[in-house]
């Protein structure tokens, strides 16, 4: 956006819940003071954050888009996840969703879907599920990547069988279900013969009675992130919910043939390059992933890379999101 406006950037950033109203007051300052020269007001995500934004935005005649990207669409009680399975924050989301401008989701399975992956939740999911009255407008503007960074280091030889999963929070029990990491765990048992690759532990933690054909490493920096991508022959997107993922199409980018659970867009996106597996069940991912180690590897991760770079670029989404941004200012003036 700072191509084309001066951005001026506020985050909503608490480390600790009890801090959330004092985040929020600062919040409501910088809102009263940057306000009144302001064009529109974007949020990334509904939730307590985008409330404020949404209001003042209504009351002061100010566009306010928010861009939809996962949590904020849906609701899984099973594991306490999504803004819409916790009631006070599932009407702050609503809150803010009814008075923004405008709702950027970045995929449409974020605005309803039929969900089958598991049982134990709702039947469907997307905000205009859970907020069956919405009247906002929305704009699906898929997420973009730039191939010339996100690309294969040919000196690296990918490792023979090798799979690989890219999670945030893995000291915690509810997003190692979420992001299907219990699966894997489970699964790599089963498959003596190949190897697993878990990035994103805090320091110091472990598994209990981790397999060990199982690898688990640290956080890495984007930059490096080629590096291990490169080295590695499959993506594992085993979640119970997805938007858009970023990790899944960067893997997809440098050569990494996709797995990924019928959830969200991951289908759509990873095409005919990839596999999928249909139910959160370990005897089918464990079929799905023999499948995928017989397959023709060059000529599916070439696909994978092409599919990315062909459909999902950085240019594709400014144009869009910059034509959206000129429209609501018209909204405005």
């Amino acid at each position: 956006m700072e191509q084309e406006y001066e951005v001026r950037h506020k985050g909503f950033l608490p480390k600790k819940k009890w801090q959330t109203p004092f985040v929020w007051l600062q919040q409501a300052l910088f809102l009263m003071k940057q306000i009144w020269q302001a064009k529109i007001i974007v949020c990334m995500f509904s939730g307590y954050h985008s409330f404020l934004p949404a209001l003042l935005g209504k009351l002061f005649n100010r566009p306010c888009l928010i861009v939809a990207g996962g949590t904020d669409c849906v609701s899984f009680p099973s594991i306490g996840y999504g803004c819409f399975a916790k009631p006070l924050l599932s009407k702050f989301t609503r809150w803010s969703y009814q008075m923004a401008a405008h709702i950027s989701p970045v995929h449409e399975k974020l605005v309803w879907q039929e969900y089958k992956y598991q049982p134990d939740d709702y039947p469907y999911q997307g905000f205009k599920y859970h907020c069956p009255d919405l009247k906002t407008p929305y704009t699906v503007i898929y997420n973009g990547y730039n191939a010339d960074f996100w690309k294969p280091i040919e000196t690296i030889i990918r490792k023979p069988l090798s799979f690989l999963t890219v999670c945030a929070g893995l000291d915690m029990q509810f997003t190692q279900r979420l992001k299907g990491v219990d699966l894997i765990l489970e699964v790599a048992s089963q498959l003596p013969d190949a190897s697993f690759t878990i990035v994103g532990a805090p320091t110091g933690f472990k598994f209990r009675d981790k397999p060990e054909n199982v690898q688990v490493l640290p956080k890495i920096p984007i930059s490096n992130l080629k590096e291990v991508y490169s080295a590695h022959e499959f993506y594992l997107q085993l979640s119970m919910s997805e938007g858009f993922p970023n990790a899944l199409s960067e893997s997809m980018l440098c050569g990494c043939i996709p797995v990924v659970s019928k959830v969200g867009g991951m289908p759509e996106i990873i095409g005919k390059c990839g596999f999928i597996l249909e139910k959160r069940d370990v005897n089918q991912l464990r079929e799905v992933l023999l499948n995928a180690i017989t397959s023709d590897y060059k000529l599916l991760g070439n696909l994978a890379r092409d599919v990315v770079a062909s459909n999902f670029t950085e240019e594709a989404r400014e144009e869009k999101l910059f034509n959206l941004l000129k429209a609501l200012n018209k909204i405005k003036n």
